[in-house]
C-alpha cells in the first residue's frame, strides 16, 4: 500500500489533485473538502498527501487525503453497504468528520438523509453502522478545523517573507497581532488593518 506521497502540487481541480513526487506525476481522487483545504495551503512545493490504493481487476485509483484521519473516514465510510469509494467521497465532500460524527451520535437521521447521495434508508444504515465506531478526540477536532481567516493575510504575510523575515515567524506575528486585537481592528477598513498589523510585525519581528 503506497501510505503517502510528498512532493509538489501541480494541479488541483474539485475532485482531483495532482502531486509530483520525484519524476512521477500522481493524480489522485479526492473529496471536495480535501481539495479546498490543500488549495488553501501557502507552500505547494513540499506537500505529505495521505493515500489509500484501490485495486481492482479493471483499474487501480489512488484516494488523496489531508491526514490519517481523513483517511479513515473514507475506508469506515466504505464498512456500509451500498456506499463505494466515490460515494463515500460525495459524503466527505458534503459534510465535516466533526458535523458527521455528532449527527451519528445523535441518530440524527434527518440530517444525515440530506448529506450528497444519502436518503433516509442509507441513513439508518450510517448510524446502525457506524455509531459508536467513529469517534472524535479533541486533538483531532483540533488538526482537522482549518481557520477561516488564515488565508486573509496571504498577501501581507509573502510581502515580510520577501524582506527576509522566517515565513512561520511572520504567520505566527501576524496572527498573534491579530488575534490579540481583533475587536478594535474589525472597525477598521481592510487597508488600515493590513498596514497596521505589517508595522506591528515588522516593529516585533526586528
Amino acid at each position: 500500500m503506497i501510505n503517502a506521497l510528498y512532493g509538489e502540487i501541480t494541479s488541483i481541480t474539485s475532485n482531483n489533485v495532482i502531486i509530483k513526487s520525484g519524476s512521477i506525476e500522481f493524480n489522485l481522487l479526492v473529496a471536495t473538502s480535501t481539495a479546498s483545504k490543500l488549495s488553501q495551503l501557502m507552500d505547494k512545493n513540499d506537500v505529505r498527501i495521505v493515500t489509500y490504493l484501490q485495486h481492482r481487476e479493471d483499474a487501480m485509483t489512488l484516494f488523496g487525503f489531508v491526514d490519517e484521519l481523513e483517511r479513515e473516514f473514507f475506508l469506515q465510510l466504505q464498512n456500509v453497504s451500498g456506499i463505494g469509494a466515490k460515494g463515500a467521497l460525495k459524503i466527505m465532500s458534503g459534510v465535516s468528520f466533526k458535523d458527521f460524527v455528532i449527527m451519528l451520535d445523535n441518530s440524527d437521521i434527518n440530517a444525515l438523509a440530506k448529506l450528497p447521495g444519502i436518503g433516509k434508508k442509507t441513513a439508518s444504515k450510517l448510524v446502525l453502522a457506524l455509531r459508536g465506531n467513529l469517534v472524535m478526540e479533541e486533538d483531532q477536532i483540533q488538526s482537522v478545523e482549518i481557520p477561516s481567516n488564515r488565508e486573509r493575510f496571504k498577501e501581507l504575510i509573502l510581502a515580510l517573507v520577501d524582506m527576509g523575515y522566517e515565513r512561520n515567524r511572520c504567520e505566527k506575528e501576524i496572527y498573534k497581532i491579530y488575534d490579540s486585537q481583533k475587536e478594535k481592528l474589525e472597525k477598521l477598513s481592510d487597508h488600515d488593518i493590513e498596514t497596521y498589523l505589517f508595522r506591528q510585525a515588522i516593529a516585533n519581528l526586528s
